[in-house]
């Protein structure tokens, strides 16, 4: 589960990587964001398992 989270999410940031190269601030954005958000999403999942 945790393996398929990081490969969605390697996916999604290297397209946001392709697509705003030239908007560093924003891409840094994204990722924070991306990482706020999955965060909760793997506490979760450990305390499950």
């Amino acid at each position: 589960m945790q393996c398929l989270l990081l490969k969605f999410l390697k996916i999604s940031f290297i397209r946001c990587c392709i697509k705003i190269p030239h908007q560093p601030f924003l891409s840094y954005l994204l990722i924070l964001l991306s990482f706020l958000a999955l965060s909760p999403i793997l506490v979760v999942i450990r305390n499950i398992y």
